[in-house]
């Protein structure tokens, strides 16, 4: 994923006022924003990643759907599914 790509996410994250959780995950998992917005497949990466879509997919405030989770951070579907999934687990 190139540079544009997480810099698009990080715009559409921040229009959506998720930056906040975002930066959160990133300061206490000890990873870069654009590791976690990026394809980044470092478990540290990928954890804090689940985690993001784990507590938005959670917020009772504003629910998003699996597509929705999929296309803010440019995956699919199934990918977030599973990633929500494996964060449950541990």
């Amino acid at each position: 994923m190139n540079d544009n790509n997480v810099e698009t996410i990080v715009r559409d994250l921040e229009e959506r006022n998720l930056l906040s959780l975002v930066l959160d995950v990133c300061n206490r998992r000890g990873v870069l924003l654009h590791e976690l917005c990026g394809r980044s497949h470092r478990r540290s990466a990928s954890r804090a990643r689940q985690e993001v879509w784990a507590r938005l997919r959670a917020d009772p405030e504003r629910f998003y759907s699996f597509p929705d989770i999929a296309r803010l951070f440019r995956r699919d579907h199934s990918t977030v599914l599973a990633g929500v999934r494996a964060h449950a687990r541990r």
